[in-house]
């Protein structure tokens, strides 16, 4: 587990074309359960608590190791897209906004992925694919 969490930067984790093309393969699964299920309150909620856990995680993680606020830095449209999709209600027009900025923000990021310098698995990694594709579906 301590390889997981560790704050030792290394260099970012290559992608075999396998990898990739798996993650793309997950995009395009991702959009459909998005586009079939919106309207299941339980398949919505899942994906807001998966979205909920991933940022907890890796905000504990900052805090848990004290590193500093700027290696989450800048707030990146996608991080902010995430918050607003779990925290602003449904019904508000800037809510329309970050689903839009979350929506191609995270198509972008998983067609062209840029890791944090961890070595894989880490807990930067997870959280760079977990938070992107349920971003994707929760937009």
């Amino acid at each position: 587990m301590i390889p997981f969490l560790t704050t030792n930067q290394t260099a970012p984790p290559l992608i075999s074309a396998l990898a990739y093309a798996l993650m793309i393969s997950l995009v395009v699964l991702s959009i459909y359960g998005a586009v079939k299920y919106h309207d299941n309150p339980g398949f919505v909620k899942t994906f807001k608590w998966i979205q909920f856990v991933q940022l907890l995680a890796l905000y504990a993680w900052y805090i848990g190791f004290r590193l500093p606020l700027a290696n989450s830095l800048p707030l990146y449209h996608c991080r902010l897209a995430m918050f607003a999709m779990i925290f602003l209600p449904d019904k508000w027009k800037i809510k329309q906004y970050f689903a839009l900025l979350g929506a191609s923000g995270a198509i972008f990021a998983l067609g062209y992925p840029v890791f944090d310098p961890y070595d894989f698995p880490h807990i930067t990694s997870f959280s760079f694919l977990i938070g992107h594709y349920a971003l994707l579906v929760n937009s």
